[in-house]
């Protein structure tokens, strides 16, 4: 059975997957993608735990990634944003030693006439989950913060930070940070 994209763009899969692997904004997009999916199907275990009431997926810029309703709460919509941690060279050092991963929050590109339109301003999102599939290899581990915790921006106060530490997943300590989002909204009930 060939795919809906092969016979759109008359390539095979492999071609394909070759044709991204040797494009760097292709492959970052993918990135993007793949934690995006990842993030999406762990929504969806939690939905069928029951941990999370009603959950929706959003494609559409300048909204954020995902919707979720929690069972106590069915009224309060919690929006996720889904990021990458920055590549494998860049991290925050002590002595040489990672002590530290970094993810960036800004968008690709701001509004004609206005730089600021580039930051998020905390009321965009609640949650920012971060993939650490750049640095872990595992696709499927995240790190989770409310979007309250976030610094903000120097120049624009009421707008996030470019560049935030996120703690390295086996850290004993990474509070107000999470690596389980069901754990980030137990604290929201």
């Amino acid at each position: 059975m060939i795919h809906p994209l092969e016979q759109e763009f008359e390539l095979s899969a492999s071609e394909m997957l070759d044709a991204i692997n040797r494009r760097f904004r292709a492959k970052v997009t993918l990135e993007g993608a793949v934690a995006e999916v990842h993030l999406g199907k762990h929504i969806k275990e939690l939905h069928e735990q029951g941990i999370v009431a009603r959950f929706e997926e959003h494609d559409l810029d300048g909204y954020p990634d995902y919707s979720i309703w929690l069972p106590n709460r069915v009224e309060k919509e919690y929006r996720i944003e889904c990021k990458n941690v920055r590549n494998t060279d860049e991290a925050y050092r002590q002595k040489g030693q990672i002590v530290a991963f970094k993810v960036e929050t800004q968008k690709t590109r701001a509004s004609k006439g206005d730089p600021a339109s580039r930051h998020y301003s905390f009321g965009q999102f609640e949650i920012l989950a971060v993939c650490l599939g750049k640095k872990t290899h595992n696709w499927r581990q995240f790190m989770y913060i409310q979007t309250k915790n976030l610094a903000s921006h120097t120049k624009y106060p009421d707008k996030l930070a470019v560049m935030h530490p996120v703690p390295l997943p086996d850290s004993p300590t990474h509070r107000p940070w999470y690596n389980r989002l069901q754990d980030l909204l137990e604290e929201l009930t």
